[in-house]
């Protein structure tokens, strides 16, 4: 018998990039139907399509530094709600519109209590100061988790390289840069964990068992953290990072339009916040 009778063929249709994803898809052709190819090469273009809009990192990395010095030299809530809406608006802008409604959220639910604790004075007074100062640092988390969650490593190396940021300081950043969303990974691996062994994560159990909980949370989480450091140390090093060599890059990086608005956005209101620091503006 033939061995090509036995054995089903497939042909390879590939398909020419498409300037969005800069992916190719293949689709089968064999024993398939042509609904089932269809639908396939659908998947395939509307998973390649998802992308973020991303702010070029040198300024990213500006706002950041703009967004510490607005937040401890600010003393109006006028400030903190423009640093807020201008993080909220960047999330926006890349794509991001639930989290940036998680955030703002989040910031109201802190305003709240705030105002609460300290209209109620006595032992609540030092709850309110605790809760404004992480009120006034959730613009910073805001915007620091969007450039994390926007920002590939390689961008930001190149972005650094171009600073002359010091090759260690830039390892550093790198690492850093994916050690969050690893880290995040770790946690909900532990919860799901959680959950096939019967002691799933819920509040009734925090409030019953809080030690229990802590342990079976923080213990695998924490024994994992330093392999991950460790992997993504060593995945940064086989890349080449820290060699001496001037580094190559896949991307292209210019300041466009988008990251001018918000370069300006974030100084003017920068400099308003310190002027007013200082009783250059009433």
């Amino acid at each position: 018998m033939d061995n090509n009778d036995s054995i089903p063929q497939a042909t390879v249709h590939t398909v020419a990039p498409q300037a969005n994803s800069g992916a190719c898809t293949a689709s089968f052709s064999g024993r398939m139907a042509p609904r089932q190819v269809l639908a396939l090469d659908a998947a395939e273009a509307k998973r390649t399509s998802v992308t973020f809009r991303r702010l070029d990192p040198r300024v990213a990395l500006g706002i950041v530094l703009l967004l510490n010095v607005t937040a401890f030299s600010s003393s109006s809530i006028l400030f903190e709600l423009a640093a807020m809406g201008g993080s909220a608006a960047a999330m926006c802008w890349s794509g991001r519109t639930r989290s940036a409604l998680r955030w703002l959220v989040a910031y109201a639910a802190l305003l709240m209590l705030s105002t609460l604790f300290v209209a109620g004075g006595g032992l609540l007074a030092p709850f309110g100061a605790s809760v404004t100062m992480i009120r006034r640092v959730l613009c910073i988390a805001a915007f620091a988790s969007n450039m994390v969650a926007t920002t590939r490593a390689g961008e930001l190396a190149c972005g650094l390289q171009r600073l002359r940021v010091p090759r260690k300081m830039a390892c550093a950043l790198c690492v850093m840069l994916r050690f969050f969303p690893t880290l995040g990974q770790e946690f909900r691996c532990v919860l799901d964990a959680m959950k096939v062994r019967g002691v799933a994560l819920t509040p009734l159990r925090l409030l019953r068992h809080p030690l229990q909980v802590i342990e079976h949370v923080l213990v695998p989480v924490v024994a994992r953290v330093g392999i991950v450091a460790d992997e993504l140390a060593n995945a940064a090093v086989v890349r080449g990072i820290d060699s001496d060599a001037s580094r190559t890059s896949y991307f292209d990086l210019r300041i466009r339009p988008c990251d001018f608005v918000f370069a300006v956005y974030f100084a003017a209101l920068t400099v308003l916040v310190v002027a007013t620091r200082w009783g250059v503006l009433v």
